[in-house]
C-alpha cells in the first residue's frame, strides 16, 4: 500500500566537517554508552561543524570533497548527553533541524526532547558550542554537554514565532494591488478557456470512467491472489524478536507493516496516539483497498498488538484476522474521543 508522503521543510548546509560523520544514524532510544572516562569511548571529541563554513570560500562554486557533510545528513541523528550523573552516555533525543544565521552559517541544531514515541515532544535550539562528535568502538556519536533534565527545561524552539526569519519572504500589502489586477485578467483567461474545452472534458471524463471501472475490476483480482500469500507474508518476521512497546519511538514504528492473527499483510501504521487520559499509547493502522486506494485507518489497543524487530526494520502483528479488522468503523479523533467502544479494537 501507497503511504502517505510526509515532508519536512529544512535548509540544506553545504559546511565543513568529517565525511566519516555522515553515516547512517543507529541505535533506540534506550542505548546507553560509557562516558569518556568508561570503556568503548576514547577521549577525543570534534566539533560538528568548524569555524570554516567552507573550504576554498574564495570559489563561486564548489565541488563535493571529502572534507564536507551535508547538514540534511544529522535530520534524525540521535544525541547523548555527556552530563549524566552515573557516567554513562543516555540518548536525550534526535536533531530535527538546522538553524541558520542570514550569512548561511550554521548556528545551532533543533533537538527534539522529552514526550514519548514522538508525543509531547518539544524542540530545543542548542548551540553548535556545546555539540561535539565522540567516537569509540561501537562508531561515532552526536554529544550534547548538557542534561536530559537541563534540556527538559530549556525553553521552547518556536519556529512559527515572528522572529524566525522566513526563506524568500515577501512584503504581501505591497503587491497585493497588482496581484488583484492579475487575478482579474487570469478570471478572464479561464473563463474563456473552460467554456472552450468544457465540451471535450465532458468526453474525457466519460473515457476515464470506463478505464477506471476496469482497472479496479483487476485491481480487485490482484488484491485476492496477494491475500492469499499469507506465507509469502509471514517471511515479514523472519529474524525478528519481540520488543517493548516502551522501547521503539514513533518513528521507527511509522510505515512499519501490520500483519493479522494468520500471518497476512494487512496494513502499515501511520500514526500512534494517546487515549483514556493519556494512559493508553493506541496505533493507527491503514488498512483495506490496493496500492493506497480504498484503505482506512483502523484503531488497534497496543495491548492487542505485538512489536517485532531484527534491530533495523519493524513489524506488528495482532490477534485479529483481516475480515475483522477491513469490517471495523474507520478511526478518527472524534470517533475515539466520542465512542471509543465502537471504534477501538483490543
Amino acid at each position: 500500500m501507497l503511504r502517505k508522503i510526509l515532508s519536512t521543510t529544512a535548509i540544506v548546509a553545504l559546511v565543513s566537517g568529517s565525511a566519516v560523520y555522515a553515516q547512517d544514524a543507529s541505535g533506540s532510544n534506550t542505548q546507553s554508552m560509557q562516558s569518556e572516562s568508561g570503556t568503548g569511548m576514547n577521549s577525543d571529541a570534534q566539533s560538528v561543524f568548524p569555524d570554516m563554513q567552507a573550504d576554498n570560500t574564495d570559489k563561486d562554486f564548489m565541488g563535493t570533497t571529502d572534507t564536507q557533510v551535508l547538514a540534511s545528513s544529522l535530520l534524525g541523528w540521535p544525541v547523548y548527553s555527556t552530563a549524566s550523573s552515573d557516567g554513562e552516555m543516555q540518548q536525550v533525543g534526535d536533531i530535527n533541524d538546522i538553524v541558520m544565521n542570514p550569512e548561511g552559517n550554521a548556528t545551532a541544531a533543533v533537538i527534539g526532547v522529552g514526550g514519548f514515541l514522538g508525543i509531547g515532544e518539544k524542540n530545543v535550539a542548542v548551540s553548535f558550542d556545546r555539540l561535539t562528535w565522540k567516537t569509540g568502538d561501537q562508531g561515532n556519536w552526536l554529544a550534547v554537554n548538557a542534561s536530559r533534565e537541563e534540556l527538559e527545561n530549556a525553553p521552547v524552539f518556536d519556529t512559527e514565532g515572528f522572529n524566525v526569519m522566513r526563506v524568500g519572504a515577501i512584503d504581501t500589502d505591497a503587491m497585493r494591488e497588482s496581484a488583484g489586477n492579475a487575478a482579474d485578467q487570469v478570471g478572464n483567461a479561464a473563463n474563456n478557456a473552460y467554456n472552450d474545452l468544457s465540451d471535450g472534458l465532458a468526453d474525457a471524463a466519460d473515457s476515464a470512467s470506463s478505464a477506471m471501472n476496469n482497472a479496479a475490476e483487476n485491481l480487485d483480482q490482484t488484491a485476492e491472489n496477494m491475500g492469499q500469500n499469507g506465507a509469502a507474508d509471514s517471511l515479514i518476521l523472519d529474524g525478528m524478536k519481540p520488543v517493548e512497546m516502551e522501547k521503539v519511538s514513533f518513528d521507527q514504528l511509522q510505515g512499519a507493516p501490520v500483519l493479522s492473527a494468520d500471518n497476512n499483510r494487512v496494513g502499515e501504521v501511520s500514526e500512534v496516539v494517546m487515549h483514556d487520559g493519556q494512559s493508553q499509547h493506541v496505533l493507527i493502522v491503514d488498512v483495506g483497498g490496493f496500492l493506497g486506494i480504498g484503505e482506512k485507518p483502523v484503531a488497534i489497543a497496543s495491548s492487542a498488538t505485538r512489536v517485532m524487530s531484527d534491530g533495523n526494520t519493524y513489524a506488528v502483528t495482532t490477534e485479529f484476522d483481516r475480515q475483522t479488522l477491513e469490517n471495523q468503523e474507520a478511526y478518527s479523533e472524534e470517533r475515539l474521543k466520542n465512542n471509543p467502544d465502537a471504534v477501538l479494537l483490543n
